[in-house]
């Protein structure tokens, strides 16, 4: 049973160390391609290179909230507490600071460090509700019966032994 159980999990080691060999081959690949590319077809991949520097080059915009913890409207610079961190960003052309103050909460849309949106976050109103419960009274009557009517309980079995 041993032999078996150790023969299974060679096996099984195997395929393991198989199956990153695999991928790494397959990761490496395409790195590859991408090199023998340009000295099959030039002008192609010239072509696609400028299209990948722009799509590169634009990066995707971020929506976060927070409260500022520092400001400078005459630079144009703020500091918002979120909650992943602390973001430090420029404001972009149409973005005006002038109305915010340090400690409020504020809705931020940003790519690359500079702010295209900030856009006050109104509290949330809390209301509670409180519901009043009617309470009734039940009045619950207790029998007594007496002891003699209730059956005796059973006796214990014996302990067996073996």
């Amino acid at each position: 049973m041993k032999k078996i159980f150790s023969v299974v999990m060679a096996v099984a080691f195997v395929f393991a160390v198989a199956g990153f060999a695999v991928a790494a081959e397959k990761a490496a690949a395409p790195a590859a391609a991408p090199a023998m590319a340009p000295a099959a077809a030039p002008a192609p991949a010239a072509e696609k290179a400028p299209a990948a520097e722009k799509k590169a080059a634009k990066p995707k915009a971020v929506t976060g909230t927070g409260t500022i913890e520092a400001i400078d409207a005459a630079a144009g610079t703020l500091t918002v507490k979120g909650k992943k961190g602390s973001v430090d960003l420029k404001a972009g052309k149409n973005v005006k600071l002038d109305s915010f103050k340090v400690g409020d909460k504020v809705s931020v849309t940003y790519a690359d460090g500079t702010a295209s949106s900030v856009k006050a976050v109104k509290a949330k109103k809390t209301t509670t509700k409180t519901e009043t419960k009617s309470t009734t009274k039940t009045e619950t009557k207790t029998e007594t019966v007496p002891a003699a009517a209730a059956p005796a309980p059973a006796p214990a079995p014996a302990p067996v032994k073996k």
